[in-house]
């Protein structure tokens, strides 16, 4: 083998190298950061729980391989169960010379754990086209009586009363001052995610804005679809209680 063959090789192994170590070193801090958030905050850490990535069944979960779930948060936040983590899922596509290929896809994922369960529903951006294009391609979304709201977002529920019902004008008054990130009603869960590793700062500005989001759905809801009342309620001797059903938090 001619010596430039040799060094090729020998600097594709050490660039190999590099690149795996960055990378290693890279998660290693990572997953120092959210341990110290945690115990800053009163939460537990853990590494990975990929059990988590078949707990819920909307974007962005039970699609692609390879399923991941690490530097998972969990504890209270004012008076909710919170759930935060690093989700990550493959994708394969393979072209006309048979060569595949495998992208990877990465969302930050937080979850507040509801009172009770509702309806489905689901809000997210209107795409670069707007909602004009997926109309007419028959993915209708509710529409409401703002235009701005509506150019905005895509709002999808099972019962499109129940849509009217969460989305009210204060609600898209939130949503379009802070709505950065999807969210959805999923059973007694609500689901905020955002295409991208997100940092601990990122993972308490979404918490803060799924509390807001608590807050402005109207009590007559939280009564009628999940019969539950939504004020605080005064300490209680202990006793049993039926524990509801739905995702466990850990």
């Amino acid at each position: 083998m001619q010596s430039s063959t040799w060094l090729i090789l020998l600097v594709a192994i050490v660039a190999g190298v590099g690149i795996a170590y960055f990378r290693f070193y890279t998660a290693k801090k990572r997953r120092e950061l959210f341990a110290g958030v945690a115990a800053q905050q009163g939460w537990s850490y853990v590494p990975a729980n990929y059990a988590l990535a078949g707990q819920w069944s909307g974007t962005p979960f039970q699609t692609g391989d390879n399923w991941r779930v690490t530097n998972v948060l969990s504890g209270p936040y004012n008076g909710h169960q919170m759930v935060a983590f690093d989700y990550s899922y493959q994708t394969h596509t393979t072209n006309g010379r048979g060569q595949r290929r495998t992208t990877t896809h990465r969302f930050g994922v937080v979850v507040l754990q509801l009172p009770g369960a509702l309806p489905h529903l689901e809000v997210t951006h209107e795409g670069i086209f707007g909602g004009a294009v997926a109309n007419a391609l028959g993915f209708r979304d509710i529409q409401f009586e703002s235009e701005q709201f509506n150019r905005a977002f895509r709002v999808k529920a099972d019962d499109e009363r129940f849509g009217h019902a969460v989305v009210t004008p204060r609600m898209m008054e939130l949503l379009l001052a802070r709505g950065e990130i999807g969210w959805r009603i999923e059973g007694n869960s609500l689901v905020g995610w955002d295409p991208g590793n997100h940092d601990p700062a990122q993972v308490m500005n979404r918490l803060w804005l799924l509390e807001q989001v608590l807050d402005n759905v109207p009590p007559y809801v939280w009564r009628d679809y999940a019969g539950v009342d939504p004020r605080p309620q005064q300490p209680q001797p202990p006793y049993p209680q039926q524990q509801p059903g739905g995702p466990t938090y850990p």
